[in-house]
């Protein structure tokens, strides 16, 4: 039995595979870079080595108040400020022996910092605007100077 191929059917196959192969191989990148950006398992580094401006907020609640001063920063944290340009992280504590709030946040620089407090006091941020407005907040900046970690045991 005889087979006849002509040689624009022969091209049109080669084409399809062709595209094909790289149409996967651009599928198979895109899945990669979506399972890592939207892992669940970031951490925020400290670093003293990098040039980030560190803020330490210690927020004293007006009495009772502590739980919707932590509910009010996750809301801000999350719905406003992690979008903001030059942010880089914001941890939330809360203390166990007493009403106060730590947030540990990291900036790129002063300028990023002070553009997000003029959002909050343009009343951009509301959650924000609320735990200030219930608060004593104190916070300062800083410059990590060394990072202390465990030895592996031997």
């Amino acid at each position: 039995m005889k087979t006849i191929v002509n040689r624009q059917g022969v091209l049109l196959l080669a084409t399809l595979i062709a595209t094909m192969t790289l149409m996967s191989f651009a599928l198979a990148s895109k899945i990669e870079h979506n399972l890592y950006t939207k892992r669940k398992d970031h951490n925020a580094i400290i670093n003293a080595d990098k040039e980030l401006l560190t803020v330490i907020n210690v927020i004293t609640p007006k009495e009772g108040q502590q739980g919707q001063i932590v509910a009010s920063l996750q809301k801000g944290m999350t719905q406003t400020m992690r979008h903001q340009p030059g942010f880089i992280s914001a941890n939330i504590h809360k203390s166990l022996d007493s009403e106060h709030v730590i947030v540990y946040a990291q900036w790129k620089d002063a300028a990023a910092l002070e553009a997000a407090v003029q959002l909050i006091q343009a009343g951009k941020a509301p959650n924000m605007l609320q735990v200030f407005s219930n608060s004593t907040p104190d916070y300062h900046p800083y410059d990590v100077i060394s990072v202390n970690l465990p030895t592996e045991k031997k």
